[in-house]
């Protein structure tokens, strides 16, 4: 383990290319370019307003029994924040050694080097849109200024967690090229498997129906992080 990490970083430099070309690439021939990391999130912030702030008619976006959540549309855009950081790893760097085939064959250097680049190029966006959230969470006057070391470190063991996910999904894609989409499926039920549309305690009420219920959900890594 020590000398795998002591390889990859030996290949930083290798790795911090591949994660600009990933990003160069992501926005070629893109009008706004690293703009619409921005954007994204602030149409999401503009919509859930919408839909919850006027259309179902709730000043600060709280349906009934979300316990102390102050606004529904912050809790859904910090939870599909953290989801698409993972999703879009995962469906990026699942291919990534078979379509960099001829890069492998050419010169020695850790494989993980290829899935990881797209995961950090994703943590860059993230970065981006965290700022969009924290801006529109001090719009709506939740001040989250003190929890910030604690979010650092959640977002570091998302980051390994999704690292370390990229890796084994992108060697699997190797010999079973089905992985690539199956994933597509198990992204969409592993979505709603997540506290991002409903909160925790709504699965914790179903416990004494269903006493296994809070068990087989905290097994979920990514409820507990979201």
């Amino acid at each position: 383990m020590i000398n795998k990490l002591k390889e990859l970083y030996a290949h930083r430099d290798l790795l911090s290319n591949l994660v600009k070309k990933e990003l160069k690439v992501k926005y070629k021939r893109s009008i706004f370019g690293f703009l619409w990391s921005f954007i994204n999130p602030l149409v999401l912030v503009v919509v859930y307003s919408i839909i919850f702030g006027k259309l179902f008619n709730m000043d600060r976006g709280v349906p009934a029994g979300m316990g102390d959540i102050k606004s529904f549309s912050a809790y859904l855009l910090t939870g599909l924040l953290a989801w698409n950081y993972l999703a879009n790893s995962l469906a990026q760097s699942v291919g990534s050694l078979v379509d960099s085939g001829t890069l492998v064959k050419k010169i020695y250097f850790p494989r993980e080097v290829i899935p990881f680049s797209a995961v950090f190029a994703n943590l860059v966006n993230f970065g981006f849109e965290l700022v969009v959230l924290f801006s529109f969470l001090s719009v709506l006057g939740i001040y989250f200024y003190i929890q910030i070391p604690f979010l650092i470190i959640v977002i570091l063991i998302e980051t390994l967690f999704i690292l370390g996910l990229s890796a084994l999904l992108s060697l699997s894609n190797v010999y079973f090229r089905d992985t690539k989409h199956l994933i597509s499926f198990v992204l969409v039920i592993w979505f709603f498997a997540c506290p991002i549309i409903y909160p925790f305690n709504k699965v914790v009420s179903y416990s004494s129906q269903i006493p296994w219920l809070t068990f087989a959900y905290k097994l979920n890594p990514m409820a507990s992080i979201i």
